[in-house]
């Protein structure tokens, strides 16, 4: 049998991906929901159910993770994973481009919630992983949308974790700096711009940071890792 059901949204590459393979290695079941969703060849195809839902959209994103929870029971873990950036100087982005900042990094955080939030309370136990940025806490003259995004999400995170911690449902906010993906290309700028940008520094792998989140959750159920800053010891930020 598999392991507890784990939603990961934002699933398809980079961080959700490298989420994916670890929490596969402990024998969980998965769900894996992005906008474009494509099976990935080293996963277990009998403990694995791919998705595709804009998280932004909630009626899609309950429908992926209901349809999961009817093969593999209720969800034990979400890992609010997807995201994007726009790090070009506000007066730069349209405002169109900085109100979908919002939709994906918050509401998709909150629509994912709201799922899972009623049954796990209910249960007493299960576990919700936001993955916010050091931009959470820390400001910028780029980016505003991006930043004003990941100040909410610890917010919101912080403000659910009082709701239901006593139910015995962990809420965890996990802020990365600077993690080496593909986020770049979402901004429309290569990865040596983007390294410009940011001074330089050094950048943790995806899967660095997906063994953080996986020691976060097989702690025993009675300890939450509220907040934890993971970054690479040369930087700047």
């Amino acid at each position: 049998m598999p392991g507890p059901l784990v939603a990961i949204t934002g699933a398809s590459s980079g961080i959700g991906l490298a989420l994916a393979r670890a929490f596969a290695r402990e024998g969980n079941a998965l769900v894996l929901i992005a906008r474009h969703m494509p099976p990935a060849a080293d996963l277990p195809a009998e403990r694995t159910i791919y998705a595709e839902a804009d998280v932004a959209d909630y009626k899609a994103l309950e429908r992926a993770i209901r349809s999961a929870e009817a093969r593999f029971g209720k969800t034990a873990c979400l890992i609010n994973n997807a995201g994007m950036a726009d790090a070009r100087p506000f007066p730069a982005v349209p405002p169109e481009d900085f109100a979908r900042e919002i939709d994906v990094n918050l509401k998709g955080v909150l629509n994912g919630t709201k799922v899972v939030i009623g049954d796990v309370a209910a249960a007493k136990r299960g576990t919700i992983i936001n993955i916010s940025s050091i931009s959470d806490r820390k400001t910028s003259p780029v980016a505003v949308g991006y930043t004003a995004s990941k100040y909410a999400v610890r917010a919101a995170g912080e403000s659910l974790r009082e709701a239901v911690g006593m139910d015995g449902v962990r809420v965890v906010n996990v802020a990365p700096a600077y993690i080496k993906t593909n986020i770049h290309q979402g901004m429309g700028i290569s990865f040596e711009e983007y390294c410009r940008i940011l001074g330089n520094p050094d950048f943790l792998s995806a899967d660095e940071l997906a063994e953080i989140v996986l020691y976060c959750w097989k702690l025993p159920p009675t300890i939450c890792i509220r907040d934890i800053v993971v970054a690479p010891t040369r930087s700047g930020f």
